[in-house]
């Protein structure tokens, strides 16, 4: 009567274990999920930085004082939500020899230049980011298609 009381328990115990493995498991893919939204959110904030860093470059040398500082504190703060990417995990997505990548990057249109290799990056237009597991979102390029391919 006891031995059978015990191995009730034990198998009791066992389920219990495994559900709570289960729910642990679901609750990770959740909070995983929600990361990673978030950092899709934080990328787009990154665009925006990048895009007025851009129009900005054209008109800085013509900038008042107060609005150089201020353009020098808007990329302090851009540099400190990269750095606080980098603490997550999370990277710019580099083409250090400047090809595209299957994978890394999704190619917005292709320009014949002669002088260039097929593939060879001539822009970046939005810059790609992942995680150690997986490419949380493409770059965005132009890239060069043959010649011949005209």
């Amino acid at each position: 009567m006891v031995k059978e009381q015990l191995k009730n328990k034990l198998i009791g115990f066992q389920t219990e274990i495994l559900e709570l493995g289960e729910t642990l498991q679901a609750e990770q893919k959740r909070s995983e999920e929600q990361q990673e939204s978030l950092f899709l959110e934080l990328f787009a904030v990154l665009d925006a930085c990048e895009n007025i860093f851009n129009n900005m470059a054209e008109k800085e040398e013509t900038l008042d004082k107060s609005s150089r500082r201020m353009l020098k504190s808007f990329r302090a703060v851009y540099r400190k939500l990269l750095r606080v990417l980098e603490e997550q995990g999370v990277e710019r997505i580099e083409f250090p020899d400047g090809k595209s990548a299957i994978g890394l990057c999704k190619v917005l249109e292709t320009q014949a230049i002669a002088e260039r290799e097929e593939g060879d990056i001539i822009d970046v237009v939005r810059s790609g980011y992942r995680s150690k597991k997986r490419i949380l979102r493409p770059a965005e390029v132009i890239t060069v298609r043959s010649v011949e391919a005209n």
